[in-house]
């Protein structure tokens, strides 16, 4: 009793030491029991992925061999220890036969996917964040081998910032440690969907494929600078917008835009490994197309149609130039799951914001769940191509989250193009 009675004694006297040191042991057995969950929940997913790996295979038969390219810069340079803790283990257990490319240098992803072939690997995981998938799905898509890109599947492990196609396909609302463990399970489960890339074509070489879409304007400006305030703190923010809205006003973004606008019948979507089979098959020589020179009839009637069909969609083709707070490019079931027609989605908007809209909505940006973008009452165009041309002030846009040099691009929606893995429910729903 007589303890008891000292110890109170004590906190009482010392009451703002007692409050600072039972604050740090709370977070300090706060942690302790955040680490142990994420233990658990990674012992679950190797259990999983053991079942996997203990499966016979045929004699002769290999193993899965997959390539991963690991972006160690990822995350402020926490990527490597994020996969080799978490995703790593998944990987291996499952009997997978990994091969790690470890990145050095921005742009190495697509080098090594232009001698990257279907004998090499059965599939490729990006480690990383969203520039280091960017870089991988250009890779596959300047690839000349068009067998490769509709045979080898592509999986995501999130280690970056945003992660926002990752989020896409295993949902937005899990701790870092349950995202990463759900990405690497879903290679191991091997199960895919096939999912819609959007070419953005600046001409030559200039020619970048992403998944999500493009944003420029007062928004992307705002969240680009928040790195420059670091000294706010968790605060930073929420400054940049209100640094913006102190800064010359309206912040407004010029651009023209060229576009046609889509139609059940012109975004019709076309199996392209169907499409390439039925054209073999007229390319292909009988008796009776030799003797009567049919083949070349066939094929010069098909290509005239197509001809023919631009020509028409060109006479239907709209120009608008906009003014805007911010303009954004995605497509319409990333915007809307249950959107009647797949094509590509322009927003733009507002047109004539006040101080306060604009950092509403810039803080609600901030906790936001979900992918979104655009405002809510921004005004849409559902198009099949566009061109945007956006004005001298405007600097910079984001595709897929990173930045870019603003210039003129041609859009155009490459329908069900890339196989990446996702979750059962994910796969089922696509269907």
């Amino acid at each position: 009793m007589a303890f008891v009675v000292k110890t109170a004694k004590t906190l009482r006297t010392h009451w703002k030491k007692s409050i600072f040191f039972s604050g740090v042991i709370a977070y300090g057995v706060n942690w302790l029991h955040d680490r142990h969950n994420d233990n658990l929940l990674r012992r679950k997913y190797c259990d999983e992925a053991k079942k996997y790996g203990e499966e016979k295979i045929a004699l002769g038969q290999r193993p899965r061999r997959i390539t991963v390219f690991l972006n160690p810069a990822a995350n402020g340079g926490k990527a490597r220890k994020l996969f080799e803790k978490t995703a790593a283990p998944i990987l291996y257990v499952a009997g997978i036969e990994v091969t790690l490319v470890t990145t050095e240098y921005e742009g190495q992803v697509k080098n090594f996917m232009t001698v990257l072939d279907t004998k090499d690997t059965d599939a490729v995981v990006v480690a990383g964040g969203n520039g280091t998938l960017l870089e991988a799905v250009t890779g596959f898509l300047r690839k000349e081998d068009r067998n490769f890109s509709e045979n080898i599947p592509v999986g995501v492990i999130p280690l970056g910032g945003s992660n926002r196609f990752s989020k896409i396909l295993f949902g937005h609302d899990q701790d870092r440690v349950k995202l990463i463990a759900d990405a690497a399970i879903a290679v191991v489960r091997a199960v895919t969907k096939k999912v819609d890339v959007i070419k953005f074509d600046g001409g030559g070489e200039r020619v970048i494929y992403g998944l999500t879409g493009l944003e420029l304007g007062a928004y992307r400006d705002a969240d680009e600078r928040k790195t420059k305030y670091w000294y706010f703190g968790p605060l930073k923010s929420r400054w940049t917008y209100l640094r913006t809205a102190m800064k010359n006003w309206p912040p407004l973004s010029t651009a023209n835009l060229s576009y046609i606008q889509a139609t059940p019948e012109n975004m019709v979507y076309i199996d392209e490994e169907a499409e390439g089979k039925t054209q073999a098959r007229k390319m292909s020589w009988s008796f009776m197309d030799f003797l009567f020179g049919r083949k070349q009839t066939y094929v010069t009637q098909e290509q005239a149609q197509k001809v023919e069909l631009a020509k028409e969609e060109e006479k239907l083709r709209i120009d608008e130039s906009v003014s805007t707070t911010e303009l954004t490019l995605t497509t319409t079931t990333l915007a809307n799951p249950k959107a009647p027609l797949n094509a590509l989605q322009v927003t733009f908007g507002p047109m004539e914001p006040t101080r306060t809209e604009l950092i509403r909505e810039g803080w609600d940006r901030i906790n936001r769940i979900g992918f979104q973008m655009g405002c809510a009452g921004d005004q849409i165009r559902v198009v099949k191509t566009v061109q945007l041309s956006p004005s001298e002030e405007v600097q910079w846009f984001n595709i897929d989250g990173e930045s870019f040099e603003a210039m003129k691009v041609n859009v155009s929606l490459l329908q069900k193009k890339l196989n990446f893995f996702c979750s059962a429910e994910m796969a089922s729903a696509s269907r």
